[in-house]
């Protein structure tokens, strides 16, 4: 008895001409932020823009010029409050919300920038304007460079816990096991967990208040009361 094998579609060809570097960037952030950067390879983005290998290294010499070229061009749109424009406090909570929904928004940024570490013009002028501010807000050298870390070490942890948290709960089944598991804690030995559960889900769920939360208590702590 013969089988019949299924019939593949063909790969749909990018016209010819079209490809270009805006194009492939385009491309790579879509395949990168949609499958992680364990999956970003060469291959996998000529499939995406249905073109062949080769014709993605007439643009770029190799993955790792792209992965730069992406956390460039990602950088580029963080939203920056004007320099000068207000109480320094004020800027930097601007700055670190600006980078927060970038990593938040684009996984893929957060991935890039932790494994490969950019020192590219708009890298360096994020970390200018913060330790900028900082200094201008009160803080000695010593003192405003560890503020920076510890601020990029906060909105780069937050970024990555609620991206991981939200993937991992994106179904609602999911999130009702975990409320489950809570509600059935004895409360004779989790009584502050049990007694807190709606007030710590409810936290957890709102993933961007929950950042700016803990940012504005980080400001406080290391600038002192406004």
């Amino acid at each position: 008895m013969s089988v019949t094998q299924p019939v593949r579609s063909p790969r749909r060809r990018a016209p010819r001409n079209t490809l270009n570097p805006d194009r492939i960037l385009d491309a790579a952030i879509g395949l990168l932020d949609r499958d992680g950067a364990e999956a970003f390879t060469m291959r996998a983005l000529a499939e995406q823009l249905g073109v062949g290998t080769m014709a993605v290294y007439s643009h770029f010499r190799g993955k790792d010029e792209i992965s730069d070229a992406v956390a460039q061009r990602l950088l580029d749109t963080i939203e920056m409050p004007p320099a000068g424009c207000g109480e320094p406090r004020a800027e930097l909570r601007e700055v670190c919300r600006g980078l927060y929904r970038l990593f938040t928004e684009h996984p893929s940024a957060l991935q890039l920038l932790t494994a490969r570490p950019q020192r590219g013009d708009d890298a360096i002028a994020v970390i200018d304007r913060m330790l900028g501010l900082l200094h201008r807000a009160g803080l000695s050298r010593a003192d405003a460079a560890y503020a920076h870390v510890a601020l990029m070490q906060y909105t780069v942890g937050s970024a990555l816990w609620n991206t991981r948290r939200a993937r991992a709960l994106c179904r609602e089944e999911v999130r009702e096991r975990v409320r489950a598991k809570l509600e059935a804690l004895p409360p004779d030995r989790y009584p502050a967990l049990v007694s807190l559960a709606p007030e710590l889900l409810c936290a957890q769920d709102d993933a961007g208040r929950q950042y700016e939360h803990g940012l504005d208590a980080m400001l406080q702590g290391l600038l002192g009361a406004s």
